[in-house]
């Protein structure tokens, strides 16, 4: 490798460096970035040191211009109800695969909301395995835990839907509004999980921010 394939793979790197932390700023929505310096240098131990052993430094410098954002921009407080105890509450019936035959046959065992069906001790759920029908029962005991699990941070006054988010682009957070957008992905992870578990409809209707 030479002078200049070197310097060219450090500079990709830096440019790498510098990505991620202006994302990370703007993901934060607190302070806007006026520019940024970049230095790339080396200091060889001696003339004769090979151009792979040579040590090079990357310094990188933001430079907030100090101006913050529009209030109503900013992440605020958590909305009253997180969107996974929404999800929690709804009836099975939310659930893929779920009908009036099941729902009843549900209730009669206590099972009434997809947070009473993610709680199913493993000795119940062994119980219904040997049940008619009994892997399918299974299969939605499973299904309803997919639903389960913490909800990642999102902005109060990101309204989309479960449905909208999860047929988002996760890559291009430019339309996301910035409280969400440092879990982005996580965010877009969990609203497809649950596209797998609920029913389309069910998702068109439920916001990210638990309204």
């Amino acid at each position: 490798m030479g002078p200049a394939e070197l310097a060219a793979l450090v500079a990709r790197e830096a440019d790498a460096g510098v990505a991620g932390a202006l994302r990370a700023v703007d993901a934060a929505g607190v302070l806007t970035v006026e520019r940024v310096v970049g230095r790339i240098g080396s200091r060889p131990a001696s003339a004769t040191v090979a151009w792979e052993d040579v040590v090079w430094q990357a310094e990188v410098v933001m430079l907030p211009s100090g101006s913050v954002r529009d209030e109503e921009t900013l992440p605020g407080p958590p909305s009253g109800r997180d969107a996974a105890d929404v999800v929690a509450s709804l009836s099975v019936r939310a659930l893929r695969g779920v009908g009036s035959r099941w729902s009843d046959l549900l209730a009669e065992r206590g099972v009434v909301t997809i947070g009473d069906l993610a709680a199913t001790t493993p000795a119940t759920v062994a119980e219904w395995a040997r049940l008619r029908d009994g892997g399918y029962a299974v299969q939605l005991v499973a299904r309803a835990r997919t639903c389960a699990g913490p909800w990642p941070f999102v902005d109060p006054h990101d309204t989309r839907t479960l449905l909208a988010v999860s047929e988002a682009d996760p890559g291009d957070v430019t339309g996301w509004p910035p409280g969400s957008r440092a879990d982005a992905h996580l965010l877009w992870g969990t609203c497809l999980r649950l596209r797998a578990a609920l029913d389309d409809d069910v998702l068109a209707r439920l916001r990210v921010n638990g309204s």
